[in-house]
């Protein structure tokens, strides 16, 4: 990836990162599948997808979001650890190589200073770094640029229309739908109400797709997002995300609802869950 110098940053190259896991805990979790993607204006996006065996056993509730069981990833992998798939070619490689691939190619794209594309970045960037750490890989929070130049749709969107009603289905907000009938604001109901074309949920390769494709729709749409630099960009997100996780914590306080903190860290989560 070539660093361009675009008028706007959603005008110009992107890049992107998705995974699937075992669990909601990121600190605990292991990585099932990651896409990191890659999109340059007038060309069709390009996508690297691994496979990982886990190691471990994969409860039914995460089964049920993503479609992967140990038994069907043993099947895929045919003995071994991981593969790279590549216009639909499998190239086997041990787990600790999967996850150095990953963090590069994600590096890469930091290094390249074009946006890096992740909806809800703190679950995957947290992830990626605890497998890194595990597997005893530099984390990206050591290498050069660090985690730099992330995009969240997710967070852009909440701080942008943040009273938007999703309950029985959403009517429109500030950016007026039609009447999408969206009951959450996930990264497919974003899609359905910015009218994003996304190929399939919870599908790593789709959803990196996904969200480039809705940080470009983003920036086109909310122009007082879409003309800020990149590095101000990252930095407002840091702000917003610690707004709206104290603002759904407030909430959850004031009607009695038990909750986990509500960690406002943004790239990457503050504190550390209990396993």
């Amino acid at each position: 990836m070539t660093a361009e110098a675009p008028a706007k940053w959603w005008e110009g190259q992107m890049g992107g990162l998705d995974t699937e896991s075992t669990g909601v805990d990121p600190h605990t979790a292991r990585i099932i599948t990651a896409g990191v993607g890659y999109a340059t204006p007038g060309q069709r996006p390009r996508v690297l997808q691994w496979l990982i065996n886990p190691g471990c056993d994969i409860p039914a509730e995460a089964a049920a979001v993503h479609g992967w069981t140990l038994d069907r990833i043993e099947e895929r992998l045919a003995g071994h650890e991981a593969i790279r798939i590549t216009d639909k070619r499998d190239t086997p490689m041990p787990r600790d190589a999967a996850l150095f691939e990953i963090a590069s190619h994600t590096a890469t794209i930091i290094g390249a200073g074009v946006p890096l594309v992740i909806a809800n970045a703190p679950y995957d960037l947290t992830l990626l770094e605890a497998e890194l750490a595990r597997n005893s890989i530099d984390p990206l929070t050591s290498r050069p640029k660090g985690i730099a130049g992330v995009v969240d749709p997710m967070v852009i969107e909440k701080a942008f229309d943040p009273y938007r009603k999703t309950k029985n289905g959403c009517r429109g907000g500030k950016h007026q739908c039609g009447g999408c009938g969206a009951e959450d604001r996930k990264l497919a109901s974003l899609c359905l109400h910015y009218g994003v074309v996304h190929a399939g949920a919870h599908d790593a390769a789709a959803d990196v797709i996904a969200a480039m494709r809705l940080a470009k729709a983003l920036g086109a749409i909310w122009p007082s997002v879409g003309r800020l630099k990149l590095g101000t960009l990252h930095n407002h997100q840091v702000t917003w995300r610690r707004e709206q996780a104290n603002g759904l914590r407030e909430y959850f306080d004031k009607n009695g609802i038990e909750h986990d903190g509500v960690d406002p860290g943004w790239p990457l989560l503050e504190g550390r869950s209990t396993p």
